[in-house]
């Protein structure tokens, strides 16, 4: 007997899928879960965010459970003003010239 899981495209509505073709996905610093699989008709890739207990449920039913950490560069201190979009034309415009390495050096 194999197991089937119903989950939602956003594009093609109700889809079945097996164990094999979802992930569970949990944050090792938050415990945030969430499952992800390729729909089978449309074929794109969806994240569903899933509270505990379904989280157990399809691991139970044989989902792989992938962890996962944050990046150790979200928990450094930051320093000046954040980037703003006038910052990005402005660094676009920047490397638009030839002389642009030379520029960032300076």
């Amino acid at each position: 007997m194999t197991t089937v899981i119903k989950a939602s495209c956003c594009d093609c509505g109700d889809v079945e899928l097996g164990v094999d073709d979802l992930k569970v996905r949990v944050c090792t610093y938050d415990d945030q879960g969430s499952f992800v699989f390729r729909c089978p008709t449309c074929r794109m890739s969806t994240a569903k965010p899933a509270e505990a207990r379904v989280i157990e449920m399809l691991v139970a039913s044989g989902v792989r459970l992938v962890k996962w950490r944050l990046p150790a560069e979200i928990f450094e201190p930051h320093h000046g003003a954040p980037i703003s979009h006038d910052d990005l034309i402005e660094f676009h415009k920047l490397i638009q010239g030839d002389d642009w390495y030379e520029a960032v050096l300076g």
